[in-house]
């Protein structure tokens, strides 16, 4: 209040900021984003390990397992923000609940399943240029798309690489029909919107909300999330008695590798990569620019394809290595246009 703006044209980087904790801020919001893409990276290994269960009985088993883990681990901040909750919130949680958890992984999963891991990947590895754009449009502290033109371009060009050489040589081992591939290209774009639009309605909900904790608003995404997908489990199991080779349906077949199942979908993925995984993404958008959070997923998309090759048992070959090359100097270019901050918008007291 009453403050005046310093006028000057050299840049200010994190170290030199008058706010002591902003270089801390800025790094610690970073590590949290990449942490977080290094956690969701394997997602996309869950429908290649698992192929005998249909997208809706993985996701069904990971946020059960998410929700209980939410609600068992952080009961008591869980209890003192309960009562405290309006609609509003309430209907955010739900709304974000169906777009980056249930509704996203079911387009995930469809698209790993019927079109492989890697053109899957490369299309949600849109994501930090959808945000981008979009969260551009409506927060001041996010940079506008001509000044991440350059740095969403290496992306871009790195997709397109890594795209052309995936399908330069094709997977022989992928027994979906040509319409399946078609289906698996719109469900993985179909996960590219519904993530963009939650990314940036969860940040804006996230800094605009202060008195509720990223990690206590996480938790009660996960016990949201848990209560809608109850009620999938009964969709699903439906559909199973008239459909029960849909993607839709819920296995049911006692003959199948359950153990296996459980342990992986229920453990490895519900508590890493959706409660670990989703706490350090909302400290990331708490403290980061929208746009910056969005460049940050793009290790989602490098972690899944580093996965993806541990998988197979194969180092990249050349197209791959300069495609992960570009796209992760697009990464780190975003950053460094994000740390530096024009001192005629540093406030004096």
């Amino acid at each position: 209040m009453g403050s005046h703006l310093r006028k000057s044209h050299y840049p200010i980087m994190p170290h030199q900021l008058p706010y002591p904790n902003a270089q801390k801020q800025f790094r610690r919001g970073v590590s949290a984003g990449l942490l977080a893409g290094a956690m969701w990276g394997l997602v996309f290994l869950y429908p290649r390990v698992t192929p005998e269960f249909s997208p809706m009985s993985q996701m069904v088993l990971r946020y059960i397992c998410y929700g209980l883990f939410a609600a068992v681990l952080s009961m008591r901040a869980l209890r003192l923000v309960w009562s405290r909750l309006r609609w509003d919130d309430w209907r955010m949680l739900v709304k974000i609940s169906l777009q980056a958890n249930i509704f996203y992984y079911v387009c995930l999963a469809t698209g790993v399943k019927y079109g492989g891991i890697a053109p899957t990947t490369l299309i949600i590895g849109m994501l930090p240029v959808t945000i981008a754009l979009v969260g551009a449009q409506h927060d001041h502290a996010s940079l506008g798309w001509r000044k991440l033109l350059a740095p969403m371009a290496l992306m871009v060009l790195g997709i397109v690489t890594i795209s052309y050489d995936l399908f330069a040589h094709a997977n022989e081992n992928l027994s979906s029909t040509p319409s399946q591939r078609a289906f698996a290209l719109l469900a993985a774009f179909g996960a590219l919107v519904l993530w963009t639009l939650a990314a940036v309605n969860n940040a804006r909900y996230l800094r605009s909300h202060n008195a509720i904790e990223p990690k206590t608003w996480s938790d009660l995404c996960g016990v949201t999330t848990a209560v809608l997908t109850v009620l999938m489990l009964g969709v699903g199991l439906v559909i199973a008695q008239f459909a029960p080779s849909s993607i839709f349906a819920i296995n049911t077949d006692a003959q199948l590798p359950w153990l296996k199942f459980l342990l992986i979908g229920g453990v490895v993925i519900a508590f890493l990569a959706s409660w670990l995984g989703n706490i350090l993404w909302n400290i990331a958008s708490h403290l980061l620019p929208i746009s910056l959070s969005g460049q940050m997923l793009m290790s989602e998309t490098l972690f899944s394809l580093i996965y993806g090759f541990m998988y197979d048992g194969r180092m990249p070959r050349a197209l791959e290595w300069l495609a992960m090359g570009l796209a992760l100097s697009g990464v780190i270019w975003a950053v460094r246009l994000h740390s530096v901050v024009r001192a005629d918008e540093v406030p004096t007291h």
